[in-house]
This record gives structure tokens, sequence and C-alpha cells, in this order.
């Protein structure tokens, strides 16, 4: 690669977070005068690949979209999902790479199947952004929200409980209940996702596959927003093999997700039984005790022999724990060894 194109490719690289000063960064990593990165930057700019805004020292730039778009449909116009899909959502993945466009094209038949098939809503908005950084997929819908469909369909007393379910991949224990599961998947395949629905927001970031929970404005309906490196070698295939393979053999449990309050300490029952709701027949079961600083060994216990009485001979495991929590923990797996 020339000299020329390596300072334009670190531009477009690092420019979404040098906005204001990527002129100085690119001289300080190239060591070339100022005059030479601006012309490096106006041969982006009129290649339509860079957006100028300002004068002088107020003076920004950002990455020109090579896709914009946003429609809301009317879902009664249209025969089924396919004629939204093919005519409006896939043509906009034309330009990505094939691992990238399929991830894509799964994702929006899940995402809007599911939709139509479940949410009983009447609209559907689609927004899809790609420029050099990021690919952003966008769906929401007026239905009745994913999170509080879930929360109906498992009795659940509280909403909030729907995120650690969606994020353990199964509703139940019913292989033909496959919506859940998808969903799961297609989260797993970006970079980054967030679930709005019920004033809640569930967000996955897969480089250490952490999930996270916050309040959302997202009161009715669902709104899901996906992005993905456009570079990114991920594949649908592999992420579904991933997934699949693991169904009925492998969980983990994000136990973060049942902090209802704002208390990080676990050491009540209640907590156990809704960890694990629907955790049966696994071979392996993870417990992630990210962002809890203390469980007691009540929770300890519970937690261990309740795990074991609908997964038998499954191998325990738990990441993420401090000192305390790896003591507690293993105290209560020698007690039923």
């Amino acid at each position: 690669m020339s000299s020329s194109n390596k300072i334009k490719k670190f531009i477009l690289d690092n420019l979404s977070n040098h906005q204001k000063d990527i002129i100085q960064t690119a001289i300080s990593k190239f060591g070339v005068s100022r005059q030479a990165v601006h012309k490096h930057m106006k041969s982006l700019i009129n290649d339509n690949k860079v957006l100028a805004h300002g004068v002088t020292r107020g003076r920004y730039y950002e990455l020109v979209p090579t896709v914009n778009f946003s429609k809301s449909f009317n879902i009664d116009q249209f025969s089924s999902d396919l004629e939204i899909i093919k005519k409006h959502i896939i043509p906009n993945f034309k330009s990505l790479s094939k691992n990238i466009y399929e991830i894509l094209e799964f994702s929006a038949s899940v995402l809007i199947s599911n939709v139509i098939e479940h949410s009983g809503a009447t609209k559907i908005y689609c927004k899809i952004y790609i420029n050099h950084d990021n690919a952003h997929f966008v769906v929401s819908d007026n239905g009745v929200g994913v999170f509080g469909k879930i929360a109906q369909k498992l009795k659940l007393n509280d909403v909030k409980l729907a995120t650690l379910e969606l994020a353990k991949g199964r509703l139940a224990n019913d292989p033909e209940d496959l919506a859940c599961a998808e969903l799961n998947a297609v989260v797993r395949s970006f970079d980054e996702a967030k679930i709005e629905s019920s004033k809640i927001a569930l967000s996955y970031r897969s480089n250490d596959q952490k999930w996270k929970i916050n309040n959302s404005v997202q009161k009715y309906g669902s709104r899901i927003h996906l992005i993905i490196n456009p570079l990114s070698k991920k594949t649908c295939s592999e992420t579904l093999f991933q997934v699949f393979n693991n169904e009925n053999k492998h969980v983990r449990i994000p136990l973060n997700l049942l902090q209802i309050s704002n208390v990080r300490v676990m050491n009540s029952s209640n907590y156990v039984l809704n960890a694990l709701r629907n955790v049966k027949g696994y071979k392996k079961v993870e417990f992630d005790f990210q962002n809890i600083n203390l469980i007691g060994p009540t929770f300890a216990n519970a937690l261990i022999i309740n795990t074991l009485k609908d997964n038998h001979s499954a191998e325990i495991n738990w990441i993420n724990s401090n000192e305390t929590i790896d003591l507690l923990m293993a105290r209560a797996v020698n007690r039923q060894s």
C-alpha cells in the first residue's frame, strides 16, 4: 500500500474518534506536513468519503454514509414479510461484503417476520445507515413490545426479568419455540446490539460478551439497533452454529440482569429461582458475575443445589467474579460433591 493510501486509510479508520483533531493526529502518526495531510483530506472530500463542517479552528469532519435509508411500513399493505425485505431492505446491503450482507439479510428476515407474526404491530420502521466505520440496522414497531411479550408468556412478575430470559436464548424447554433463540442469534451476530421496550434497554457487546440493562424512553413497541463493522470477519453460519450447537448443552447466565434495584448484593432465594428459570437439561451451566460485588452463602448454596437438581451431573463454572464470590461458590460446590 502506498504512503498516500496509508494516510487516507488512517484518516477514515480514525475519523469518528477524532472529528476535530484528525489532521494533527495524522501528522503525529506519519510525521508529514500539515499541507500533505490536508491534501489527502481534500482528496477524500472530493471522493465523497468525508464531509467537512465549519472553518479554521471550528472545523470538524465526519464520514459520508454510503447508505442512509429510512422508511415506515404499514403492515396491512404488504402480502408478506418477504415483500418488505426483498423490495425495500436487502437492496441497501449490496455494497457490503458477502459475510456482512448475509448477517444483515438473516437479521432482517428474523426481526421483520417476528414483528409481523408475534407483536400485533400495525407499523414497522426501518433505518439503515452505513459508512466506513459501521453498518447500522434499526427496526422498531408499535406492537406489544418484546419484553412484555416474554413476561406474559412466562408469567413473570417483573418485566425486567424478561431481559435475562432473552439473554439465555430460550423461553421455554420447547424445541419448537425458536423466536427467542433466533433473536439471541441475531444479537450475537453483531458487534453491538440494543433492544428497547417497556422503558427497558438491554445492550450486548460481542467483544466481551457483556449484557447490560438500563432505562429507556421506549415505552410502547420495540426498537432494536444493531451495529457491525463492515470489515468484520464474522459470518452468519458461524454464529448460528455456535448458538444452536450449544442449545441444551451450554448456557451462560448474566446474573447482573437480575439487579432489579441498584443494590449489587445477592443473597435471596428469589434471585436463584429467577436465574434458573428454564435452565434444565444442560451439560454446562456458567454464571457470569459481572458487576456483582457480593453474594451470600445462602445464595451460593441455593444456586448450586437448584442447578444440579434440574441439570444432573452438569459442569458448573463461573466468570468475572471476585475473591469472595469465588470462595463462596467453591464452598457450595464442594458441599455437593
